[in-house]
């Protein structure tokens, strides 16, 4: 197996170019997965001293957050501060000897279903960007562990839009501890409101489905609707009615139906009482 750390981004495309490499970020999720389900590719391009990948930088009026940053580095950052659900689910990511290497952009290649970074990325609307193109967030994994990426596509950023002023969101991780854990369900949502009316929904549930998905008939019923209990309960009904949860080891199927209903109606029930 071939291994190149190349020091720029030309360098690390062409290296990618050449069929059978993977990227290696922090290599928290692919050194497990290549070493045990999928095995050894040709080579590995180690993208980690590549500076295009470690830039933070406002664009504009948007946020762009380099692919390669380590969690642990962007959790105190500054230009995080209007989004605090994303830093909140990055806190619950793991552990901190796993934030110190993981990275934003090896969460979203890895494209797992209980990914704890997606559910925020997605309620705010983010956008994934490649060497070659720009993907929204909740468009890029097509099912557990698969993208529409190429194989020698590279995510090189994700570029946060800012909030609305009046945005109230939330981030649920329901596990079975604290820390080192696979999200048994969470859920996270961004609302816009207009007086006390909802202008705009985002719902987004992970661990249901074999993606990371918006809850959109959840979503119908909130929008343009004022939060009231019986709107909260018809809500979380409905985005339980459209997940797709699976039975397995860290939970059953109607468990995590039956969570979905009651983390979105609680979540959303704390938003009406502030």
């Amino acid at each position: 197996m071939r291994y190149g750390r190349p020091l720029t981004l030309d360098d690390a495309l062409a290296e990618l170019r050449e069929g059978g490499a993977r990227p290696l970020a922090g290599g928290t999720d692919l050194l497990v997965r290549l070493g045990r389900e999928e095995g050894w590719p040709a080579g590995l391009v180690d993208l980690k001293a590549l500076p295009e990948l470690r830039e933070l930088r406002v664009e504009g009026e948007h946020l762009r957050i380099g692919a390669g940053i380590p969690l642990a580095d962007l959790m105190g950052a500054p230009e995080l501060a209007p989004f605090p659900l994303l830093t909140e689910a990055m806190g619950a990511f793991a552990g901190r000897q796993i934030r110190e290497r993981a990275t934003l952009g090896g969460n979203l290649a890895n494209a797992s279903p209980a990914a704890d970074t997606l559910p925020p990325l997605i309620a705010y609307g983010a956008v994934c960007v490649s060497d070659r193109r720009e993907i929204p967030v909740e468009a890029l994994a097509t099912g557990p562990g698969e993208t529409v990426l190429a194989e020698d596509e590279l995510i090189l950023a994700l570029r946060l839009p800012p909030p609305a002023a009046s945005v109230r969101g939330f981030f649920h991780k329901l596990a079975s501890r604290d820390a080192m854990a696979i999200a048994v369900v969470s859920v996270a949502g961004a609302l816009e409101f207009e007086g006390d009316r909802v202008r705009e929904a985002r719902l987004v549930l992970g661990a249901v489905a074999p993606t990371v998905m918006r809850a959109a008939a959840a979503e119908a019923e909130l929008r343009g609707n004022t939060l009231t209990p019986e709107r909260i309960r018809s809500a979380a009904a409905a985005a339980a009615a459209e997940c797709r949860p699976i039975d397995d080891l860290r939970a059953s199927a109607p468990y995590r139906r039956e969570m979905v209903k009651r983390l979105l109606a609680y979540r959303l029930e704390r938003l009406l009482a502030r």
